[in-house]
């Protein structure tokens, strides 16, 4: 493991680039995973990720029970070679699924494990309306979701604190970083 003081440039290139991550939480041993939209911040090179979650969910009673979290993103690019017609089976979605996935896993899937925190917005009002505002303005989002997810009164802010990096490649080579 490499301890480093801030992530890998392709890393950070790929966290401003992508719309959703996959978040993992638990609770009472009992793990929970979640799609998620999410804003990529960095403050002195310290990376932090964004999200807004309804607070009546499964993943914001883990976030209040155990704050550590592990995010996943991928970089998938489209192969070169077409992808095959399913064969066999009419509407066979796992002849479909698997050609997808042969042509385009290309590049790597980035593992982020962290702290997360809800951000009061009473006792933080400053720090809340910032995040909440950098989230609400990242062109990823678009307008549907920003209404369901970040706009709505009923959701938190949550900002997560990423302390290590483990980058895998598709021939299996992890990297491991832990941020200082």
């Amino acid at each position: 493991m490499e301890s480093v003081t801030q992530l890998p440039e392709h890393v950070t290139k790929l966290l401003k680039s992508k719309r959703y991550v996959h978040l993992a939480t638990c609770n009472a041993n009992i793990p929970h995973a979640s799609l998620m939209n999410y804003t990529f911040y960095s403050k002195n090179d310290k990376p932090y990720i964004i999200i807004s979650t309804p607070r009546d969910t499964t993943k914001y009673r883990n976030i209040e029970a155990n704050e550590n979290v592990s995010l996943l993103i991928h970089d998938w690019v489209a192969g070169d070679e077409e992808v095959a017609p399913p064969t066999g089976r009419r509407n066979s979605l796992y002849e479909l699924l698997a050609n997808m996935n042969k042509a385009e896993i290309r590049s790597v899937s980035v593992m982020l494990n962290g702290r997360a925190r809800v951000i009061d917005p009473k006792s933080e009002e400053t720090d809340y309306k910032f995040y909440k505002s950098l989230h609400l303005n990242n062109g990823l989002v678009d307008d549907a979701q920003a209404e369901t997810f970040i706009l709505n009164e009923c959701n938190s802010i949550v900002l997560i604190t990423v302390d290590l990096c483990q980058i895998t490649d598709t021939n299996n080579k992890v990297q491991t970083y832990e941020l200082s």
